[in-house]
Formats: structure tokens, C-alpha cells, sequence
């Protein structure tokens, strides 16, 4: 019976964290969201696809360093080190640059490859969670619940941004990438992709060199977290601003008014006319017009950065259209 207990407690302290995680990651993505069925897609690309796949290749290449090098201790030390980071930040990157090529139309910022990167790696961590944390149950050092709820306490308190971060690099990447022209264009994914494998392995190397350097490998995480929080909210600052630029054309075209601008360009104002529409029964409406507003600058931001491409201006005219639709059933 205990045994069922720990694998189910596992599963749901593996898991869970990591989809309130997921989810207060999408919460900065205010202006322009992205699709659900896309945020769930890429979260379970990390959790399934990514994670069974390093699993597989993880696994093969441990056991040929063993045969290789003869000495277990330091096979899995390489294999942390040097395979682990290169294989992991490649199944998760897939996940990003399938976005980037299929759905396009859909990444539109940095903010957004930050996004995608960290969703997949958070659907990553759930799965990899539910693995250590199974094993702390079934270590001879703290076996039994007690193991289990330590290793618990590590992964879900100490390290639950891990993989997020590190993927959110690749994203980055892919975003530079999407909103550039030139040489530029061409650089940012690999080094995104690079950065991503590079900080990987050195916090599997100082996790292995004993608990001091554990211990500062812990520290240096929370630095970097807590460094990639604030870009995030100077991004999130950044598209208010331009929401503000790209939107005030359409006050002389006639598809915003002063009113629905001013409140289309700041959250505040937008959470207030939502919420106070769904009490006044006009709630699709107006969140359809706000979204429709984000999609529009953005679009009308990518065509000033990058040109015409991909059908940018007819996107941007049938966006209008919908926006000068809604415009009349929206009080701003």
C-alpha cells in the first residue's frame, strides 16, 4: 500500500508544481496571448516527448561511458556533464523551433520565446520530478515517505525553474531570429541553443563536485531566475509601450477610439473592462476586441522590423476589420 502511495505522491508532486509554475509563467503574457491548445501542446512535448526521449538516449549513453572509461562514478559525471546538456536542451529546443516554423504566426516577441521555452521546460521538469522524486523513496541513504518528501523539497523549492530557464535561452534565440533581418537572423538560434547547453552543464558540473559547490550551483540558479523575472517584467513594460506606439494609428483610421486605445495600451484598464464586462454580459465581445488589438500591434510591430513577409499586410488588414467589427459592442 505504501508503495502505491509513493508513486502517486510522486506523480502529483512531480507534476503539479510544475503546471502552477506553467501557469504563472503565461500570466506575463498580457497583450498578445498565446493560443491554450499551443501552451499545452509545447508543456507536454517536455513532459512526454522530451523527457522519454533524453530518458532513452540519457540511459545509452551512460552505459557506453561505463564500458568505455571502466569506472561508473565518472561515466555518470560525463554523462551530467557533457551528454545530458546536449541531448536535453535539444529535445526541448525541438519543441521551440517547431513553433517558430509552424506556428509563426503566433511568436511575436521575446516575451513569447521565453514562454515557449519555459513551458516545454517545465513540462520537462514534471517529468524528470516524478523520476527523483520516486527515488528518494527508494534510496538506501533516506528511504521510505521521508525520502521521498526530501527530494520533493529540492526539486520543487530549490531547482523548479531549472529547465525553464535554461530553454528559455533557445527561445530567446528563436525570437531574435523571428523579429531580425540579416546576419543576425541566422546567429541568435544557435547561440540561444548554446547558451541553453552551456549553463546546463555547468550547473550539472558544480552539482556533482560536492555540497559546497552544490550548494553555490544553487545560489547561481536563483541569481539567474530571479535575473530572467526582471527582463521578463521589463518586457512585459516594453510591449505596453509598444501596444501604446502601434496602436495609435488606428485612432486616424478609425478603428480605435480614444477610449479603447488608452485602455487597449495599459493592463490595468484592461483587467477592469474584462472583469466588468463579464457583470455586464458583454464579456466575449470585449475580450475578443483586446486580444484582437494585441494581435494587430504586434503584427504591425514584426512588418516595421522585418517587412512585408509571410502576409503581414493582409493579417494586419483582416485584424482591422475585425477590431472596426467589434468596436461599436465594446464600451471603453
Amino acid at each position: 500500500m505504501e508503495l502505491i502511495v509513493a508513486i502517486g505522491l510522486s506523480v502529483v508532486l512531480g507534476i503539479g508544481p510544475m503546471v502552477v509554475f506553467a501557469m504563472l509563467l503565461t500570466w506575463f503574457d498580457r497583450y498578445e496571448k498565446e493560443p491554450p491548445l499551443l501552451v499545452i501542446g509545447v508543456f507536454l512535448w517536455g513532459l512526454i516527448v522530451a523527457a522519454g526521449s533524453a530518458l532513452i538516449v540519457n540511459t545509452i549513453a551512460g552505459m557506453t561511458l561505463i564500458f568505455a572509461v571502466g569506472d561508473q562514478n565518472l561515466a555518470m559525471a560525463g554523462t551530467a556533464t557533457f551528454i545530458a546538456p546536449f541531448v536535453e536542451e535539444t529535445v526541448k529546443g525541438l519543441a521551440v523551433l517547431a513553433v517558430f516554423i509552424y506556428f509563426y504566426q503566433h511568436f511575436d516577441s521575446i516575451l513569447d520565446g521565453i514562454i515557449y521555452g519555459g513551458l516545454v521546460g517545465f513540462g520537462f521538469a514534471a517529468a524528470e520530478n516524478i523520476n527523483y522524486i520516486f527515488s528518494g523513496y527508494n534510496s538506501p541513504d533516506m528511504s521510505g515517505l521521508g525520502g521521498l518528501f526530501a527530494v520533493a523539497a529540492v526539486r520543487i523549492l530549490l531547482i523548479p525553474f531549472l529547465h525553464a530557464f535554461l530553454t528559455a535561452f533557445t527561445g530567446i534565440g528563436f525570437a531574435v531570429a523571428r523579429l531580425n533581418r540579416g546576419w543576425l537572423r541566422y546567429i541568435a538560434p544557435p547561440l540561444g541553443y548554446f547558451i541553453a547547453i552551456f549553463l546546463h552543464g555547468f550547473h550539472n558540473l558544480l552539482s556533482s563536485l560536492g555540497s559546497l559547490l552544490c550548494l553555490l550551483g544553487s545560489v547561481l540558479d536563483w541569481v539567474g531566475f530571479i535575473a530572467m523575472i526582471i527582463f521578463m517584467l521589463v518586457l512585459v513594460w516594453r510591449e505596453g509601450k509598444i501596444m501604446r506606439d502601434y496602436l495609435r494609428e488606428e485612432l486616424t483610421f478609425g478603428t480605435l477610439t480614444p477610449a479603447q486605445w488608452q485602455t487597449a495600451s495599459s493592463l490595468t484598464s484592461q483587467f477592469t473592462k474584462r472583469w466588468g464586462a463579464l457583470f455586464g454580459g458583454n464579456w466575449q465581445a470585449t475580450g475578443k476586441f483586446y486580444d484582437l488589438c494585441g494581435e494587430l500591434a504586434f503584427k504591425k510591430y514584426q512588418m516595421a522590423r522585418v517587412g512585408p513577409e509571410r502576409g503581414l499586410p493582409a493579417t494586419i488588414a483582416r485584424l482591422r476589420s475585425q477590431i472596426a467589427a467589434l468596436s461599436p459592442k465594446v464600451n471603453a
